[in-house]
């Protein structure tokens, strides 16, 4: 498979700042010609990895109690609160993508929209880090960061993002958990309760 517009000329790095933006999104980029297993592994991260996190919470509201389920609503909330701030900072700090700039190789189509941070981290980083906060789904928490980070890097590898898109969405998550944890009785009593009363009349009929 041919990366996305063809290969692009190399760019010159200046090698006296080694751990700027554009040096490490180099260095993990995937190089001209990938295809086969590694290409479809990356491809498989970078789409559908997150689609791991609906189905997960999908199938613990089925198991637990009303006490979990509130935890999962929780970590929607958070989730919600999240990609709200990240489409704020993207609007408020427009960032170029690599292959605007004409960096690296692209593998992924992506339109040109601003990068920083990346929604796909954010989604998946923010339910990680919400589920700290929960009572009984903490568990999960360091498993959802691993499946994050590797979103995250599948996306610079493809040469969709750099990499301080990726670390720039773990304090946007970190943000949008904790303000939901702060709201947390007033979701309760206005919006979970609600909706738990909702599935629960769902149920019975």
């Amino acid at each position: 498979m041919c990366p996305q517009g063809g290969p692009n000329p190399a760019p010159t790095i200046d090698d006296t700042r080694p751990w700027m933006n554009e040096h490490l999104f180099l260095l993990i980029n995937a190089a001209p010609g990938l295809n086969g297993i590694p290409l479809l592994l990356s491809l498989f991260l970078a789409r559908y990895a997150g689609y791991l996190v609906p189905l997960l919470m999908a199938v613990i509201w089925m198991r637990e109690g009303t006490e979990g389920r509130r935890d999962l609503l929780q970590m929607l909330y958070a989730m919600a609160i999240s990609m709200l701030i990240a489409h704020l900072v993207r609007l408020s700090f427009p960032h170029p993508r690599p292959f605007v700039l004409h960096l690296g190789q692209q593998y992924l189509a992506h339109g040109p929209s601003s990068s920083l941070p990346s929604s796909h981290t954010t989604f998946v980083w923010s339910i990680a880090v919400a589920a700290f906060f929960t009572r009984r789904l903490a568990i999960f928490g360091f498993p959802l960061l691993t499946l994050g980070l590797l979103v995250g890097w599948s996306r610079v590898y493809l040469g969709v993002h750099f990499p301080f898109d990726i670390a720039a969405a773990l304090p946007v998550s970190i943000a949008g958990a904790f303000l939901a944890w702060k709201c947390r009785t007033w979701s309760d009593l206005r919006i979970s309760s609600r909706v738990l009363r909702i599935y629960d009349s769902a149920v019975r009929v």
